[in-house]
């Protein structure tokens, strides 16, 4: 073994060996003999009856790739600790925890066992202050060398930090111990993205579509959203990983090609995709086109493909993840085009009938099917968008009373896309 390969780790078992070419940026993956023989495929776009990829066809590479952070968060670790800025180096610094149920250490590192409280810190109210309050991000990536430092991975671009919660308590889980819950914070300061994803996470939940458990908590005077992980279990008090990969991932794409204007999938390929890998499919096809009918009249405009995922059970079958990353980016002032068009269109505040048919024509889907869909879904955000239904749910999650109002935007936005809806 050596400074340029990784092992890739389900749970205890060793899945892999993840490498980098010799261009010194592309990586590589090879299944061990033995997962090969007994073990399932950690990817669609990964099949068991191949063992090996080489860097250069960069199927792996793009698979890896996916797991680790975007953009400034990207830049802001691998600034705090002072690697390369590569796929390869990024995780054998941080990929101890991703997303899902893979493990990716260093040759002379294991995984920590899941039931080990020792591996976990908690996490000093200062430094959670620091890091919301937008001072020292990222430090707890080099902490004390006492201590083993947290090698933890979350794609994405929002500041983010995974964090085993406890009694009202976040501990920092150490080495590769794993972590039950993800901790948000402002963008750019602007906590009002907090309150917007807490009011669209909870809304999304009482109309029926599957979303983690989403709370609010404060460091100082600035909210935290404290999101479940949806990828994490308690099995008789150990904390196990849930194996899941992303849209991207599954297609083999890049990061970069998350959305479909940058030559990534259409919502139509999507669909496809779950018919071929989720048996049988009809439940996981009819979560993805609500969803994407949710972002329609709920006004997010970012649910990309890196923003669908699958969750694996223990026997291989795969089946689509609940929803997450729900926020109103419309009404936040972001970029208002649909990441999925909806047919050819992709202004959600421009449809018209015949974008949803010609999306049932390219989907294989009926359109009075899809029409049934908008309609249960219209019914429903109308009825809760505004209830005191909601603002008792909200209040048990930590929003404070002053937001309600300030989500007054959001709920218009909503009644209005609603009445737009009867007409298609």
């Amino acid at each position: 073994m050596t400074a340029d390969q990784l092992i890739v780790w389900q749970n205890h078992q060793r899945v892999g060996t993840l490498w980098r070419g010799l261009d010194g940026r592309l990586m590589g993956f090879e299944y061990d003999e033995e997962w090969q023989a007994s073990g399932q495929a950690i990817s669609n776009s990964l099949p068991l009856s191949q063992r090996t990829w080489l860097p250069e066809t960069l199927t792996a590479h793009h698979w890896f790739g996916n797991l680790l952070p975007e953009e400034q968060a990207r830049a802001a670790i691998i600034r705090q600790l002072g690697i390369p800025d590569d796929d390869f180096s990024l995780l054998a610094a941080i990929g101890g925890d991703c997303a899902g149920a893979l493990s990716i250490l260093p040759p002379h590192q294991t995984p920590e066992p899941s039931n080990r409280q020792d591996c976990d810190t908690p996490l000093s109210q200062e430094r959670l202050n620091e890091w919301a309050a937008f001072k020292q991000r990222y430090a707890l990536f080099a902490e004390s060398q006492q201590a083993p430092k947290p090698r933890l991975s979350l794609a994405g671009a929002q500041d983010k930090i995974p964090v085993i919660w406890r009694d009202e308590t976040f501990y920092l889980p150490q080495g590769t111990a794993p972590s039950s819950h993800i901790v948000k914070f402002a963008v750019d300061g602007r906590d009002h993205v907090i309150f917007n994803e807490l009011y669209l996470n909870t809304l999304a939940t009482l109309v029926g579509i599957e979303c983690p458990s989403t709370s609010v908590r404060y460091a100082g005077r600035h909210p935290l959203l404290v999101v479940e992980r949806y990828d994490r279990a308690w099995v008789n008090d150990s904390l196990q990983r849930i194996h899941q990969e992303d849209l991207c991932q599954a297609m083999g794409m890049s990061r970069t090609q998350k959305y479909q204007e940058h030559g990534g999938p259409t919502l139509a390929d999507c669909f496809q995709l779950l018919r071929d890998v989720c048996k049988p499919p009809a439940h996981s096809l009819q979560q993805l086109l609500r969803w994407q009918i949710f972002n329609v009249l709920v006004g997010n405009s970012d649910g990309h493909a890196k923003n669908v995922s699958l969750l694996q059970d223990a026997k291989g079958k795969w089946r689509i993840a609940p929803a997450y990353d729900l926020v109103g980016t419309v009404v936040l002032g972001y970029d208002p085009r649909l990441a999925f068009s909806i047919g050819n269109q992709n202004n959600a505040m421009q449809l018209l009938s015949r974008d949803w048919k010609l999306l049932a024509e390219q989907s294989q889907l009926s359109y009075p099917f899809i029409k049934r869909e908008i309609k249960h879904l219209q019914e429903l955000l109308l009825r809760f968008a505004s209830s005191k239904e909601m603002q008792q749910a909200l209040l048990e999650a930590g929003l404070p009373d002053h937001a309600w109002l300030r989500l007054q935007q959001q709920r218009h936005h909503i009644v209005k896309q609603c009445k737009k809806a009867a007409l298609w």
